[in-house]
């Protein structure tokens, strides 16, 4: 069995091209929550218990099925489209997420595409942790490069 725990992640931390690596984080609009009432929204954090500042996003009911055109903006959705130019250009974005739904909640307009950063100051804490955390396993074990440290923990 194989485990992965996102803090210590080869990933995290790394720069992202915006032509290469430019997916969404989620699946918010391929993923269905549904409330008692049987209203669909594309995410659970769509839904108004979830919201601070904004309305439900209701994208269709169970009598009248799924609006295509409110799900639309969630399918086209991609990392530089929502981001700030310091966002594409920050040098430890690899391994940021972001949540629509905060996105939304967050935003000047009722718009999934103005990116909230509110976990940017966490998320560079985060990769200076990982920082830390490989450098000092590397210098314990006294190797030349992350690849070897790889190989030695695949051994264990």
């Amino acid at each position: 069995m194989t485990m992965h725990v996102l803090f210590f992640s080869e990933f995290v931390g790394k720069s992202l091209d915006c032509v290469l690596q430019n997916q969404n984080w989620c699946g918010a609009g391929k993923m269905l929550a549904v409330d008692a009432a049987g209203n669909f929204y594309p995410c659970t954090r769509f839904a108004q218990y979830s919201l601070r500042n904004k309305k439900a996003w209701i994208i269709g009911n169970v009598y009248d099925g799924i609006d295509e055109n409110k799900l639309r903006p969630f399918l086209t959705l991609d990392r530089c489209t929502q981001s700030t130019q310091e966002c594409i250009d920050c040098e430890v974005a690899g391994g940021c997420a972001w949540c629509q739904g905060e996105n939304y909640d967050t935003a000047d307009t009722p718009t999934i595409y103005q990116r909230s950063t509110a976990i940017c100051k966490m998320h560079k804490a985060r990769v200076h942790a990982n920082n830390y955390y490989w450098n000092k396993l590397h210098f314990k074990l006294n190797l030349e490069g992350m690849d070897d440290v790889n190989k030695s923990l695949q051994t264990v």
